[in-house]
């Protein structure tokens, strides 16, 4: 089984993911800082894009109709008999079996 999901496209992740890299190389070398603020700016950068992400696709979402039911007709002549198989030769004409 592949790691690799087959319906969902890797492109999004991985640009958002390129995106956070590069918003972190810039705040670092524009602030002069160690590497290890490059890591925390990256982790930021990430969590502020799925805090963003996530509050986008609440809002996205429609409510969901309600459905309108029609009335249930009712069948004239009530509850029918018994059903009995070894009376009942409709089918034995029948070429393939369904």
């Amino acid at each position: 089984m592949s790691p690799v999901p087959h319906r969902r496209s890797l492109l999004p992740g991985v640009t958002l993911l390129a995106a956070a890299v590069l918003i972190s190389v810039v705040a670092g070398i524009a602030l002069q800082v160690s590497w290890p603020w490059y890591v925390g700016f990256a982790a930021t950068t990430l969590l502020v894009i799925g805090w963003a992400e996530r509050l986008w696709t609440r809002r996205a979402a429609p409510p969901p109709r309600e459905r309108i039911r029609g009335k249930l007709k009712v069948i004239q002549g009530g509850k029918a008999a018994p059903y009995d198989l070894a009376k009942d030769h409709s089918t034995d004409s029948q070429r393939y079996l369904m």
